[in-house]
């Protein structure tokens, strides 16, 4: 179960809902959809963002993100969790995605990734990189774009990571 428990604060990164996140992650869950990320963006107004996507991993329409809009509205609302104001976005990942869970390495194995370490590995700590291969349930071998470089990562190291479209 601690292990699910990493995977949840992983994704819902508002401490606020540290209390909600197993509830909001099994109702999103029974819906058929996968809970990417759920971040608070503060800017001038504070925009509380669930990144959505099904789990069958066929686009996620306008629609499914406003019935999402509306349950985890509900949710939020039984405990009033978050004092401050907010506006709440439920929104598909994009083409840049975090990369959060271990299977999200594995799912884009030859895609390339921006990588942000927890610390340096090859006395590295930001690189973009191409997934090379995820290796048992840890390690994930990434190589270095800039200088083909192998590394190799245990995934408890990185801090973040996205996929990087190539707009060319």
């Amino acid at each position: 179960m601690s292990n699910n428990l990493d995977v949840i604060s992983k994704i819902f990164q508002v401490k606020e809902l540290v209390e909600l996140a197993p509830k909001l992650f099994k109702t999103i869950k029974n819906l058929g959809f996968r809970t990417v990320r759920v971040i608070m963006i503060e800017e001038s107004s504070n925009t509380l963002q669930f990144m959505i996507e099904r789990s069958d991993f066929t686009d996620i329409t306008i629609k499914e993100c406003v019935k999402l809009s509306k349950v985890i509205s509900e949710i939020l609302d039984e405990k009033g969790l978050i004092k401050e104001d907010y506006f709440l976005e439920v929104s598909s990942p994009g083409i840049e995605r975090p990369l959060i869970e271990y299977s999200d390495f594995t799912r884009f194995i030859g895609n390339r990734v921006k990588i942000n370490l927890l610390e340096k590995v090859n006395n590295k700590i930001k690189f973009n990189a191409s997934i090379k291969q995820c290796n048992g349930s840890d390690m994930i071998t990434f190589i270095d774009n800039k200088d083909e470089e192998v590394i190799h990562v245990p995934f408890s190291l990185i801090n973040k990571a996205r996929l990087i479209f190539d707009y060319s």
